[in-house]
């Protein structure tokens, strides 16, 4: 008899919400985790004493709140601060910063009295460009994916087809430029826009493919809204273990994975590194496809076919946080003043135009530390005073393009290099910024990796490129959450129907093993 029904490896917010379920479901369930906490790449970490920081997600951009609804969160201690904006897009004084207010006529009155009709007009209608791929998404949520090029085919009419293409196989500057044509006009305004297709990819604002990155960021959530847990992002992990221990489910922190132990051709539970063996009827993995099927299955138990596919897989991701503590709150100056009130400024975001992000992107990919790199910069506790002691404040830079591939003896170096620079673009316009910084920690994407055991560090768990999303994720034949082995089931974020915090492929994950469990 086995030890549980299921095993589930990793305790992050997927690993955990597939546990929950099939705890709820009567099944017998223990999530083993290789860290002494839970959350995976969306912990609350503190770092330095007394100040907490949200370590790789930081927000629930993407989330959808039917998923508290499904998992009862709302019983297990989740509460949600909901910012009056999500954030600040800024750029030179010449250009308008676009404030992302949360409230629709806000934003609506925002866009009219200080960007202009025009820009009210153009960005309404790629919401409403947007909207095509939303229908199809929401059909498709929660099951395995159809084929993307079967559902644009089977779209109602040629302009809904000639839309969907565009978004997952054009650029956003392609979908852009025909909303807003003139490249020097509302340039904060398609900075923003092309933020969103350059996050979890390998591409610039006119890379074929990214404007899909676009939408899924934009179409995922309930709204492109910044909400975040009381207490830090990792709260939302720390519900959901509330709800799975509730159902008699079971966490083991500490506990790295060695090897899956596969007996002709099924899956029959773990072995530890530590030598402890545990089996299951059922193991369900939340890691990426290369760490789970390379790392933990081993090619010799796979078909020759899905191993290519895996190694195919592409996660360049690079990328930098930076995590401070603050004895002052940055005060904005100049055009940017008007952040200081209301916590406008709680998300500060550089991004001046998509042409910034291009040259950013070149000198990326030629493995080179961007000269000015984009800035986004967040002060958490400026919402949720809970994350600092009183009277001082936690700061996170995030920045893309960060040399994937530096050499592990450069790496220390060039991450201060871009860090510094970053800092520096923040203090170009709250001169008092440096110094009031007290502490830092830079990390990349190889602390991830080494840390969280995610490849490549890439927090997308496979890039959300047109070649590795619906059907075709993780590998083509295997979107179903279903792999190779009998009776082992994916369930993370390289799963469809893909990154962020969602807890959609875990709950999805979750109903694959009860629907086979049944029979």
């Amino acid at each position: 008899m086995a030890d549980y029904d299921a095993i589930v490896v990793g305790a992050g917010h997927n690993g955990l919400t597939a546990a929950t379920v099939l705890a709820k479901n009567g099944l017998s369930v223990l999530c083993v985790e290789k860290n002494s906490w839970v959350g995976g790449m969306a912990a609350t970490r503190e770092l330095f004493d007394g100040f907490k920081h949200n370590v790789g997600a930081w927000a629930l951009l993407v989330f959808r709140a039917e998923m508290i609804k499904r998992l009862e969160l709302d019983k297990y201690g989740l509460e949600l601060i909901h910012p009056r904006s999500s954030y600040c897009s800024f750029g030179e004084p010449e250009d308008v910063p676009l404030v992302a207010y949360t409230d629709t006529n806000e934003m609506m009155e925002h866009l009219a009295k200080d960007h202009g009709p025009d820009a009210l007009e153009g960005l309404g209608n790629v919401y409403t460009y947007l909207l095509k791929y939303k229908e199809i998404l929401d059909k498709e949520m929660f099951k395995a994916p159809s084929s993307i090029d079967t559902l644009i085919a089977e779209a109602p009419d040629k302009e809904s087809r000639e839309i969907l293409l565009q978004i997952v196989y054009g650029s956003v500057m392609d979908v852009l430029r025909k909303f807003f044509p003139d490249p020097n006009k509302h340039r904060c305004i398609q900075g923003s826009l092309c933020a969103a297709s350059i996050d979890g990819t390998h591409t610039g604002p006119f890379t074929p493919g990214n404007a899909l990155s676009m939408a899924y960021h934009y179409t995922m959530g309930d709204a492109f809204d910044f909400r975040t847990p009381k207490g830090g992002i990792g709260a939302l992990s720390q519900s959901i273990v509330n709800a799975l221990e509730d159902h008699g489910g079971k966490v083991q922190l500490g506990a790295p994975v060695k090897r899956f132990l596969i007996n002709n051709g099924k899956i029959t539970g773990v072995e530890l590194k530590s030598g402890e063996r545990i089996t299951a009827e059922v193991v369900l993995s939340s890691l990426d496809a290369r760490a789970t099927f390379l790392g933990l299955v081993g090619e010799d138990h796979l078909p020759s076919d899905f191993v290519h596919l895996v190694k195919d897989i592409d996660y360049r991701n690079g990328y930098i946080q930076v995590h401070m503590t603050l004895k002052e709150m940055p005060e904005f100056t100049g055009h940017l003043a008007f952040a200081n009130e209301s916590n406008i400024r709680w998300i500060m975001a550089y991004i001046p135009s998509p042409e910034y992000i291009s040259r950013c992107w070149e000198q990326y990919r030629n493995g080179q530390v961007p000269d000015d790199p984009v800035s986004y910069c967040a002060f958490p506790s400026v919402m949720d005073p809970s994350l600092a002691p009183a009277g001082y404040y936690t700061c996170t830079i995030f920045s893309h393009y960060f040399p994937y591939n530096v050499p592990k003896g450069k790496l220390k170096e060039l991450s201060h290099v871009m860090a510094e620079r970053t800092i520096d673009k923040i203090a170009q316009f709250a001169p008092n910024f440096r110094s009031a910084i007290m502490d830092k920690v830079v990390l990349t994407q190889q602390y991830f990796e080494s840390t969280y055991g995610v490849t490549a560090g890439d927090f997308a768990s496979g890039l959300i490129h047109p070649s590795q999303m619906w059907n075709r994720r993780p590998v083509p034949g295997y979107s179903d959450y279903t792999t190779p082995i009998d009776n082992l089931f994916m369930c993370g974020s390289a799963c469809h129907p893909g990154c962020g915090i969602t807890c959609v492929p875990g709950y999805n994950g979750a109903q694959a093993v009860l629907k086979s469990w049944k029979k």
